[in-house]
């Protein structure tokens, strides 16, 4: 045992880096290249990018080719070359970790793999960031942050978080995992399952989701088909979201810094929508058999989205940004502004569009930034302004909900602005914990200011309640948001 006293791990910062690592040009991959010397075992494939994202539980999906056990996450729209890549690179990278803890190596040699050591103790900082995703990350991440969704999959593999056997991790701790979040974590059972996993020293598994549909169907698994259709009950799932907080309460340690000495206020803007998104609203919810302007996104069941993209993107949205803009900039005209949309149904692309349209100077993130470049536009809006060139810099910043984690804007920024709320499904408790998570950029530690948070809620043409209102209600209900927030005082 080669006991090392901690080591510190930022996902973000530091997977892509170590297990999907890959020049700009040409294939040399130099952690895992060294890793294969130094351990003398058979080179380590490049980590498969195609389809690979994770599953949307905790317990895995089971790979033709490998030992049975929910070892290894794949997530891969059933393409067996995808899976056989996947099983391919995690059997060779396994078995060099397993060649290189044989090695003896002395106390001045260099370039030991982190693999090799174990650890007193293992500080994950964002830990959120290695736990399952969750199907709104599936639907936006991959597909405008593709550095990050290729982390959190570096990060997953380099933690071992879906590893049974805790010997196998690659990276070991003798004492304790710690992870360190501002991110609320009840947004899914299986998140928090993963967590558990990850911080608790053992392996928790659910009851038999992980089997492979042919398998569940050859009759072989009679006794865990019987397991499973209890799991479905809602006595049980109840039960599971009861251990789930139980766990987060008792293992989570809450709120240890003083109390914030600055203020919330949360403003609401209603507005109207024209009489054109009115027709197009009808339109939108006569596929559900409905036409009246005062209903809920589950009486629109799967029609919900095109219901949504209508009141996303209506002129009076657009409107009311820039009187809400205006509003602030005339009594703060170099105040830094936040504005966090929806990407899941047009809320981004709409904000987007009228902030182009506008000819108003604001930044955003977007896929084709580089990681660098990324980082320099939050910059920005992380401090004040020192120099003429701060000065000169946009004074508003676009982000969509799912870019929100990770950013401390409270040095600078203390207006908000919701411009649609946050509805991925009917789950209230995980989008309330997305609001409040992108609230906290601000609403944190070292605010010096009173925040403000506005939102715009589209009604209809005549004033009659809308979808808005239901799911801004919801999202903001003080029941919802104890739950979202793991706060049980």
């Amino acid at each position: 045992m080669h006991l090392t006293r901690y080591i510190y791990y930022h996902p973000h910062k530091h997977a892509a880096g170590i297990i999907e690592e890959r020049k700009k040009s040409g294939n040399s991959r130099p952690y895992t290249e060294l890793m294969s010397r130094k351990a003398g075992s058979k080179d380590i494939p490049p980590a498969p990018m195609n389809g690979h994202k994770e599953a949307p539980s905790i317990e895995g999906t089971w790979i033709r080719n490998m030992a049975s056990g929910p070892s290894l996450y794949v997530g891969n729209n059933a393409k067996q070359k995808h899976r056989d890549e996947q099983a391919f690179y995690g059997h060779r990278y396994s078995e060099a970790i397993k060649k290189l803890r044989q090695k003896k190596f002395g106390a001045t040699e260099r370039g030991v793999p982190l693999e090799w050591f174990t650890w007193n103790r293992i500080v994950v900082d964002e830990c959120h960031e290695c736990l399952v995703s969750t199907h709104r990350q599936e639907q936006e991440v991959n597909k405008s942050l593709e550095f990050r969704a290729q982390a959190r999959r570096g990060a997953r593999e380099f933690l071992g978080v879906g590893c049974t056997d805790l010997s196998t991790r690659p990276l070991r701790a003798r004492l304790a995992v710690w992870g360190l979040t501002g991110t609320p974590l009840l947004e899914t059972e299986a998140r928090v399952t993963e967590l558990a996993n990850l911080m608790g020293g053992t392996y928790v598994t659910g009851a038999a989701h992980h089997w492979r549909a042919e398998e569940r169907e050859s009759g072989r698994d009679i006794f865990l088909n019987q397991q499973e259709e209890g799991s479905k009950s809602r006595e049980y799932r109840c039960a599971i979201q009861e251990s789930c907080h139980t766990y987060v309460k008792q293992a989570c340690q809450r709120n240890r810094s003083e109390a914030l000495a600055v203020s919330l206020e949360r403003t609401q803007k209603f507005v109207n929508m024209s009489q054109s998104d009115g027709e197009k609203f009808l339109s939108a919810i006569k596929l559900a058999n409905l036409n009246s302007f005062s209903i809920t996104p589950d009486q629109l069941g799967d029609y919900v989205g095109d219901a949504l993209t209508v009141t996303a993107s209506a002129t009076a949205r657009h409107s009311a940004l820039f009187e809400i803009i205006d509003s602030i900039q005339k009594n703060e005209p170099d105040t830094k502004i936040i504005i966090f949309a929806n990407a899941v149904y047009s809320g981004y692309s709409s904000a987007l569009k009228a902030l182009n349209d506008s000819g108003r100077k604001f930044a955003n993130v977007h896929q084709n930034h580089s990681v660098m470049e990324q980082n320099e536009i939050i910059s920005w809006f992380r401090h004040t302004d020192v120099t003429d060139e701060d000065r000169l810099r946009p004074r508003m910043l676009l982000l969509s909900f799912d870019q929100a984690a990770g950013h401390n804007l409270q040095e600078a920024c203390h207006n908000v602005i919701m411009y649609d709320p946050m509805y991925s499904g009917p789950d209230g408790v995980a989008d309330a914990s997305v609001e409040e998570q992108a609230l906290g950029r601000v609403m944190r530690q070292g605010q010096k200011h009173n925040v403000t948070c506005y939102r715009i809620i589209v009604q209809s043409p005549k004033g009659e309640p809308c979808l808005d209102d239901v799911i801004v209600k919801r999202n903001t209900d003080d029941t919802i948001l104890c739950q979202a927030t793991s706060n049980f005082d």
